[in-house]
């Protein structure tokens, strides 16, 4: 009879044991199902989300046929106005000064396309066009009207200065004669000597005339 009992108590703990295994894979399958189920939604939801090919090249390339088609549009348009200003630029190189002159659009320019201008305005650069003015820019390898350039004109010392196209001009010839100066000071005048400022062109002629 114990025996009985004994056997009794092994089946049902047996029985217990393959209950709760059984139990325990139920549930790792229900949520493996589970998890599957929601990467193939999100994958889905992914799919859904992506941006067509045909959008896709339409951002590639009409959007910039577009915008080329406006510049295009714009560029053809474009006239001068009565209105506008012009604003010459002129940087001379030696010195480093920049000398700016704005004038009103002569009427003869007043019509005419960026192309048409710029044929009328040789030498010069376009820096920038809007609706009110047009830069121009031109660099000239000379010093600018504000130096004075103390050289020689026939036997005597003379002082030349640029205009703003960058061409020396006589300005001044003095009454020192050259002969009556050393051979280094003749050599110096023949390359020519600049004064920044009026004054110091007088304090240079001064030192010669002693």
């Amino acid at each position: 009879m114990f025996e009985d009992k004994r056997k009794g108590k092994k089946k049902f703990i047996v029985f217990i044991m393959g209950l709760m295994l059984f139990i325990a894979f139920s549930i790792s399958y229900y949520i493996n199902m589970g998890t599957e189920n929601e990467a193939n939604s999100f994958n889905k939801i992914n799919e859904n989300l992506k941006v067509p090919e045909s959008l896709k090249n339409f951002t590639k390339v009409d959007v910039d046929n577009v915008i080329n088609a406006n510049e295009i549009a714009i560029e053809e348009d474009f006239v001068l106005n009565e209105h506008h200003k012009i604003n010459y630029v002129t940087s001379f190189t030696i010195c480093g000064h920049k000398i700016e002159k704005t004038i009103n659009l002569p009427p003869a320019f007043t019509g005419l396309s960026e192309e048409e201008f710029m044929k009328n305005n040789t030498g010069w650069s376009l820096a920038g066009i809007d609706e009110d003015f047009i830069t121009l820019t031109k660099d000239i390898e000379t010093y600018c009207p504000r130096h004075f350039i103390i050289g020689i004109e026939g036997e005597y010392i003379a002082i030349y200065v640029y205009n703003d196209n960058g061409e020396k001009i006589l300005k001044e010839k003095t009454d020192i004669i050259i002969d009556t100066l050393t051979p280094e000071d003749q050599i110096m005048l023949q390359s020519g000597i600049v004064a920044d400022t009026e004054d110091d062109m007088e304090q240079k002629l001064e030192g010669f005339s002693n």
